[in-house]
């Protein structure tokens, strides 16, 4: 009984709805002959156009995405561990257990990738101080070796110098047993040891000491003569061989400081400020101190073509046979290219290269270290690139019309820094003779430029790209660019007839 008292309420309301329905003379047709239809809304009218209805519609849909990611974003900052608007499903103690343990191993897997990336870094610094000491010692051992022959030299000079004085005595001895020993105050008086007593005499007549006695007789007379004209032109002819020779020892040390001692008398003349001052000084120090000299060519460039290639293939072909970028090329080309080098030493925070200048020039680390820099202030270090690494290399390859491609960043000197340069006009040049090679480095040369080009674009794109809320828009299809084309030209002239 009371499950169908409510089911007779729907037909005593649809009597009164259908009794007004005569009174309403104006609109009989307007009501429904379903009684469900007469609650719904009528359908809402058309939008209204503003630029075009292709537009409009596009306008209408981004304004519907923008309410739905703000209705998302609502919800997220609401529940603010929300990850998604599906619900989580529950976790089990399992899941907890295995993601801890997937945790922990991957912590394990990379606290051991980095354990052993730092003691591959210790053993490589290792290695590289213990190959700087052993190149250290064998320079030291070097100078030493040449310290010994300057010493040899002066050991040598002087046993001349007591052969000859030896013999000075031997003579004197037989000339005073021809005289008659102890005959004379001059001869020898055959008292103490005879080769002592000689030998002083010959120190003392050879070296003009002074302080003899007097020759009595003729054969005494031109026997003190001649130890005179003999002590006068060998003894100086020793001394001055000494001479040379200590002045050879010293020869380089003399120029460099000439050198030194006439570039600050030309920077004081001048009003150069102190600080550039110091910094010269620097660098005449460090370069005495590195490589012994001021200027490597100046010594070279006095020696044999064949003795120059042989000094230079064996002190730097082993570093340019490690470059990439020469794996593959002539043998014999490499060796011209030794020769073409220039060593040019870097104070520290000297900067190499600038970014903007226009790169003409390939640069290799003999020793030291450089920093490619960036920011305001180049404060931020991208790179530290050590011995035997390149860098400008894409300038030597890259044809350009003003002469060479600009510099992406700054490098500097970290300390001291000694570095190979070699020109771009110096590689074409050999490059001339050498067809092969020079299709080898073009080809490396477009590799080293695809690679270093999607970088660039990305880097650009990311410079135009903002905070998108949206994907971007699809291209528009080639059929439907026709019809727009042809209809903004109608709508074009249109506007001009409305205008005229």
């Amino acid at each position: 009984a009371p499950a169908s008292a409510p089911a007779p309420a729907p037909e005593p309301t649809a009597a009164p709805a259908s009794a007004p329905a005569p009174a309403s003379a104006p609109a009989p047709a307007a009501t429904p002959a379903n009684p469900e239809q007469q609650n719904e809304a009528p359908p809402p009218p058309p939008p209204p156009i503003v630029i075009n209805k292709y537009s409009d519609e596009q306008l209408r849909k981004v304004a519907h995405r923008m309410k739905q990611r703000l209705i998302l974003y609502k919800e997220k900052v609401i529940d603010q561990y929300a990850s998604s608007p599906e619900i989580t499903p529950p976790v089990s103690e399992y899941d907890c257990i295995h993601r801890l343990s997937e945790e922990d191993r991957i912590k394990k897997e990379e606290a051991d990738k980095k354990k052993k990336e730092e003691q591959e870094k210790k053993k490589k610094e290792a290695e590289q101080r213990k190959k700087e000491e052993e190149e250290k010692r064998k320079e030291e051992e070097k100078k030493v070796k040449l310290l010994l022959l300057f010493l040899l030299r002066v050991i040598r000079t002087i046993g001349y110098l007591l052969f000859m004085l030896h013999l000075n005595a031997c003579f004197y001895y037989v000339a005073s047993e021809y005289q008659g020993i102890g005959g004379t105050k001059w001869v020898y008086s055959g008292l103490g040891s005879a080769y002592l007593r000689c030998y002083y005499f010959a120190v003392r007549s050879l070296i003009n000491i002074g302080g003899l006695n007097e020759p009595h007789t003729v054969f005494e007379i031109t026997f003190q003569m001649t130890n005179f004209f003999v002590g006068v032109f060998v003894f100086s002819s020793l001394i001055g061989q000494m001479r040379d020779v200590i002045g050879a020892a010293t020869a380089g040390q003399t120029y460099f400081r000439t050198s030194m001692d006439n570039t600050v008398a030309y920077m004081v003349t001048n009003n150069i400020p102190s600080m550039v001052q110091n910094r010269v000084r620097t660098w005449y120090t460090y370069t005495w101190d590195a490589q012994g000299m001021l200027d490597e060519s100046e010594l070279l460039d006095k020696m044999p073509l064949v003795m120059r290639t042989a000094i230079a293939v064996d002190i730097n072909l082993a570093t340019f046979q490690k470059i990439d970028l020469f794996k593959g090329c002539d043998q014999q080309m490499l060796v011209d290219m030794l020769l073409r080098l220039k060593s040019i030493i870097y104070l520290p925070e000297d900067f190499v290269v600038k970014k903007g200048d226009i790169g003409k020039e390939m640069y290799i680390i003999k020793s030291g270290a450089v920093q490619v820099v960036g920011g305001p202030d180049n404060s931020i270090v991208f790179v530290t690139l050590k011995a035997g690494c390149v860098f400008g290399e894409i300038s030597l390859l890259q044809s350009s019309k003003d002469g060479g491609n600009r510099r992406t960043a700054n490098v500097k000197a970290y300390g001291f820094a000694n570095l190979f340069v070699l020109e771009k006009k110096d590689l074409f040049d050999i490059l001339i003779h050498y067809p092969e090679s020079q299709k080898v480095l073009a080809r490396k040369g477009r590799k080293l430029m695809k690679a270093k080009g999607p970088a660039v674009a990305t880097a650009k794109e990311e410079k135009k790209k903002g905070l998108a809320l949206f994907g971007p828009k699809p291209p528009t299809p080639k059929l439907l660019r026709v019809f727009g084309g042809n209809f903004n030209k109608k709508m074009n002239k249109k506007n001009l007839l409305y205008k005229v």
